[in-house]
Protein backbone atom coordinates (compact mmCIF):
# COMPACT_ATOMS: atom_id res chain seq x y z
CA UNK A 1 0.00 0.00 0.00
CA UNK A 2 1.58 3.84 -0.93
CA UNK A 3 1.10 5.54 2.57
CA UNK A 4 0.83 8.76 0.49
CA UNK A 5 -2.51 7.00 -0.99
CA UNK A 6 -5.82 8.62 -0.23
CA UNK A 7 -8.66 6.45 -0.86
CA UNK A 8 -11.12 8.67 -2.58
CA UNK A 9 -14.15 7.85 -5.01
CA UNK A 10 -15.32 10.46 -8.24
CA UNK A 11 -17.65 9.67 -10.56
CA UNK A 12 -16.84 7.20 -12.81
CA UNK A 13 -16.30 7.94 -16.25
CA UNK A 14 -16.18 5.03 -18.69
CA UNK A 15 -14.15 7.12 -21.41
CA UNK A 16 -11.40 8.06 -19.05
CA UNK A 17 -10.84 5.12 -16.51
CA UNK A 18 -9.10 1.83 -17.83
CA UNK A 19 -11.28 -1.24 -17.68
CA UNK A 20 -9.17 -2.80 -15.36
CA UNK A 21 -9.53 -0.11 -12.67
CA UNK A 22 -13.59 0.17 -12.72
CA UNK A 23 -14.18 -3.06 -10.30
CA UNK A 24 -11.74 -1.46 -7.44
CA UNK A 25 -13.26 2.18 -8.21
CA UNK A 26 -16.92 0.25 -8.08
CA UNK A 27 -15.99 -1.34 -4.59
CA UNK A 28 -14.16 2.02 -3.65
CA UNK A 29 -17.65 3.69 -4.35
CA UNK A 30 -19.84 0.79 -2.37
CA UNK A 31 -17.84 0.64 0.50
CA UNK A 32 -18.60 5.16 0.47
CA UNK A 33 -22.32 3.81 0.12
CA UNK A 34 -21.96 1.77 2.74
CA UNK A 35 -20.47 3.92 5.64
CA UNK A 36 -23.22 6.81 4.25
CA UNK A 37 -25.90 4.79 5.31
CA UNK A 38 -27.13 3.83 2.06
CA UNK A 39 -26.28 0.31 2.05
CA UNK A 40 -27.19 -1.64 5.03
CA UNK A 41 -26.19 -5.04 6.57
CA UNK A 42 -28.64 -7.75 4.89
CA UNK A 43 -29.62 -5.50 1.60
CA UNK A 44 -29.55 -7.25 -1.42
CA UNK A 45 -27.04 -5.92 -4.22
CA UNK A 46 -28.98 -5.98 -7.80
CA UNK A 47 -26.47 -5.95 -10.68
CA UNK A 48 -28.25 -4.39 -12.91
CA UNK A 49 -29.55 -1.80 -10.84
CA UNK A 50 -25.99 -0.87 -9.43
CA UNK A 51 -24.76 -0.64 -13.01
CA UNK A 52 -27.18 1.66 -14.16
CA UNK A 53 -26.50 3.86 -11.40
CA UNK A 54 -22.41 4.20 -11.51
CA UNK A 55 -22.71 4.32 -15.58
CA UNK A 56 -20.83 0.85 -16.28
CA UNK A 57 -21.23 -2.54 -17.27
CA UNK A 58 -22.44 -5.41 -15.34
CA UNK A 59 -18.84 -7.11 -15.45
CA UNK A 60 -16.96 -4.28 -13.35
CA UNK A 61 -19.95 -4.87 -10.60
CA UNK A 62 -19.52 -8.56 -10.69
CA UNK A 63 -16.08 -8.48 -10.15
CA UNK A 64 -16.47 -5.59 -7.39
CA UNK A 65 -18.97 -7.80 -5.61
CA UNK A 66 -16.77 -10.97 -5.85
CA UNK A 67 -13.98 -8.95 -4.05
CA UNK A 68 -17.17 -7.40 -1.57
CA UNK A 69 -17.80 -11.75 -0.81
CA UNK A 70 -13.66 -11.89 -0.35
CA UNK A 71 -13.73 -9.41 2.31
CA UNK A 72 -16.95 -10.67 4.35
CA UNK A 73 -18.65 -7.63 3.30
CA UNK A 74 -20.87 -9.20 1.21
CA UNK A 75 -22.57 -12.90 0.48
CA UNK A 76 -23.92 -14.83 -2.34
CA UNK A 77 -26.92 -16.71 -1.90
CA UNK A 78 -27.81 -19.75 -4.31
CA UNK A 79 -31.41 -18.41 -5.87
CA UNK A 80 -31.75 -14.63 -4.39
CA UNK A 81 -28.02 -13.19 -5.59
CA UNK A 82 -25.75 -11.13 -3.82
CA UNK A 83 -26.44 -9.84 0.02
CA UNK A 84 -24.36 -7.60 2.26
CA UNK A 85 -23.41 -9.80 5.17
CA UNK A 86 -25.42 -9.49 8.04
CA UNK A 87 -23.74 -10.02 11.82
CA UNK A 88 -25.19 -10.52 15.15
CA UNK A 89 -23.63 -9.28 18.16
CA UNK A 90 -22.37 -13.34 18.92
CA UNK A 91 -21.31 -13.50 15.78
CA UNK A 92 -19.00 -10.48 16.08
CA UNK A 93 -18.50 -11.61 19.78
CA UNK A 94 -17.37 -15.01 18.69
CA UNK A 95 -14.96 -13.21 15.68
CA UNK A 96 -13.47 -11.02 18.60
CA UNK A 97 -12.68 -14.38 20.65
CA UNK A 98 -11.08 -16.08 17.94
CA UNK A 99 -8.90 -13.16 17.12
CA UNK A 100 -7.96 -12.68 20.62
CA UNK A 101 -6.79 -16.45 20.39
CA UNK A 102 -4.16 -15.19 17.55
CA UNK A 103 -3.09 -12.40 16.82
CA UNK A 104 -1.47 -12.14 20.75
CA UNK A 105 0.35 -15.11 19.30
CA UNK A 106 1.66 -13.86 16.05
CA UNK A 107 2.75 -10.51 17.85
CA UNK A 108 4.82 -11.93 20.38
CA UNK A 109 6.61 -14.24 17.32
CA UNK A 110 6.91 -10.91 15.77
CA UNK A 111 9.35 -9.95 18.58
CA UNK A 112 11.83 -12.42 17.71
CA UNK A 113 12.15 -11.91 14.28
CA UNK A 114 11.66 -8.12 13.72
CA UNK A 115 14.55 -5.81 12.29
CA UNK A 116 15.26 -2.65 11.95
CA UNK A 117 13.78 -2.25 8.11
CA UNK A 118 10.46 -3.66 10.00
CA UNK A 119 10.47 -1.14 12.80
CA UNK A 120 10.96 2.02 10.21
CA UNK A 121 8.06 0.85 8.08
CA UNK A 122 6.15 0.36 10.91
CA UNK A 123 6.77 3.90 12.28
CA UNK A 124 6.04 5.12 8.61
CA UNK A 125 2.66 3.68 8.43
CA UNK A 126 1.61 5.35 11.97
CA UNK A 127 2.89 8.44 11.45
CA UNK A 128 0.75 8.34 8.51
CA UNK A 129 -1.96 6.76 10.77
CA UNK A 130 -1.23 10.24 13.46
CA UNK A 131 -1.71 12.49 10.81
CA UNK A 132 -5.22 10.60 9.38
CA UNK A 133 -6.55 10.84 12.22
CA UNK A 134 -6.34 14.28 13.72
CA UNK A 135 -7.43 15.65 10.49
CA UNK A 136 -10.22 17.88 11.09
CA UNK A 137 -12.41 15.58 8.56
CA UNK A 138 -10.89 12.10 9.64
CA UNK A 139 -11.67 9.78 6.35
CA UNK A 140 -13.42 6.96 8.20
CA UNK A 141 -12.32 3.96 5.43
CA UNK A 142 -8.80 5.46 5.12
CA UNK A 143 -8.57 4.91 8.88
CA UNK A 144 -9.82 0.81 8.64
CA UNK A 145 -7.07 0.77 5.98
CA UNK A 146 -3.93 1.80 7.78
CA UNK A 147 -5.03 0.53 10.72
CA UNK A 148 -5.67 -2.75 9.31
CA UNK A 149 -2.33 -2.24 7.51
CA UNK A 150 -0.37 -1.25 10.72
CA UNK A 151 -1.46 -4.69 12.37
CA UNK A 152 -0.67 -7.24 9.46
CA UNK A 153 2.55 -5.47 8.71
CA UNK A 154 3.25 -6.57 13.05
CA UNK A 155 1.63 -10.03 12.39
CA UNK A 156 3.55 -10.78 8.71
CA UNK A 157 6.52 -10.44 10.41
CA UNK A 158 6.06 -13.78 12.40
CA UNK A 159 6.02 -15.98 9.44
CA UNK A 160 3.25 -17.47 10.91
CA UNK A 161 1.72 -17.56 7.53
CA UNK A 162 -1.15 -20.19 8.41
CA UNK A 163 -1.68 -17.68 11.44
CA UNK A 164 -1.78 -15.22 9.89
CA UNK A 165 -4.01 -16.24 7.06
CA UNK A 166 -7.15 -17.26 9.58
CA UNK A 167 -6.35 -13.57 11.42
CA UNK A 168 -7.14 -12.15 8.16
CA UNK A 169 -10.02 -14.74 7.25
CA UNK A 170 -11.38 -13.03 10.79
CA UNK A 171 -10.43 -9.49 9.90
CA UNK A 172 -12.61 -10.08 6.52
CA UNK A 173 -15.72 -11.07 8.81
CA UNK A 174 -15.85 -8.26 10.45
CA UNK A 175 -15.23 -5.58 7.81
CA UNK A 176 -18.90 -4.78 7.80
CA UNK A 177 -18.55 -4.03 11.66
CA UNK A 178 -15.44 -2.05 11.31
CA UNK A 179 -16.18 0.51 8.34
CA UNK A 180 -19.56 1.45 10.45
CA UNK A 181 -17.96 1.44 13.70
CA UNK A 182 -14.94 3.80 11.92
CA UNK A 183 -17.95 5.95 11.59
CA UNK A 184 -18.84 6.62 15.57
CA UNK A 185 -15.12 6.38 16.36
CA UNK A 186 -14.01 9.59 14.39
CA UNK A 187 -16.45 11.29 16.44
CA UNK A 188 -14.21 11.15 19.37
CA UNK A 189 -11.30 12.64 19.65
CA UNK A 190 -10.32 10.68 22.92
CA UNK A 191 -11.37 7.57 21.08
CA UNK A 192 -8.71 8.75 18.26
CA UNK A 193 -5.69 9.53 20.55
CA UNK A 194 -6.19 6.42 22.77
CA UNK A 195 -5.68 4.05 19.47
CA UNK A 196 -2.75 5.99 18.46
CA UNK A 197 -1.42 5.24 22.02
CA UNK A 198 -2.25 1.70 21.27
CA UNK A 199 -0.30 1.60 18.34
CA UNK A 200 2.36 3.34 19.88
CA UNK A 201 2.48 0.88 23.04
CA UNK A 202 2.63 -2.05 20.25
CA UNK A 203 5.55 -0.60 18.32
CA UNK A 204 7.82 -0.29 21.94
CA UNK A 205 7.18 -3.60 22.83
CA UNK A 206 8.70 -4.32 19.26
CA UNK A 207 11.38 -2.41 19.73
CA UNK A 208 12.17 -3.81 23.05
CA UNK A 209 11.23 -7.04 21.81
CA UNK A 210 9.08 -7.79 24.78
CA UNK A 211 6.71 -10.69 23.46
CA UNK A 212 5.04 -10.88 26.54
CA UNK A 213 4.27 -7.35 26.55
CA UNK A 214 3.04 -7.18 23.58
CA UNK A 215 0.87 -10.46 24.14
CA UNK A 216 -0.09 -8.83 27.24
CA UNK A 217 -0.68 -5.83 25.02
CA UNK A 218 -2.99 -7.01 22.33
CA UNK A 219 -5.26 -9.78 24.49
CA UNK A 220 -5.99 -6.85 27.00
CA UNK A 221 -6.96 -4.60 24.37
CA UNK A 222 -9.32 -7.33 22.38
CA UNK A 223 -10.67 -8.05 25.69
CA UNK A 224 -12.01 -4.46 25.82
CA UNK A 225 -13.31 -4.80 22.50
CA UNK A 226 -15.42 -7.82 23.57
CA UNK A 227 -16.65 -6.03 26.07
CA UNK A 228 -18.08 -3.16 24.06
CA UNK A 229 -19.68 -4.76 21.38
CA UNK A 230 -23.16 -3.29 20.85
CA UNK A 231 -26.10 -4.93 22.48
CA UNK A 232 -28.21 -4.64 19.26
CA UNK A 233 -25.74 -5.38 16.55
CA UNK A 234 -27.98 -4.87 13.65
CA UNK A 235 -29.28 -1.48 14.84
CA UNK A 236 -26.14 -0.07 15.89
CA UNK A 237 -24.81 -1.35 12.27
CA UNK A 238 -27.91 0.49 10.52
CA UNK A 239 -27.58 3.67 12.27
Amino acid sequence: MNLNMRITMNNVNTDVIQHNKLPNLVLDKLMDWIMDGKLHMGEKLNTEELASKLGVSRMPIREALSSMEKMGLAESIPYVGTRLAKLTQEDVRQIYIARQALEPVAASYACNKVTEKDIELLEKIHEQYKMTVRQDEVPAKEIYILNRYYHFSIYNISGLTRICSMIESLWDCLSFFKLIYGQKFIKDKNDRENMILEHESYLQALKMKDSDKLYKLLWDNLAKRIEDIPYDATAYFEE
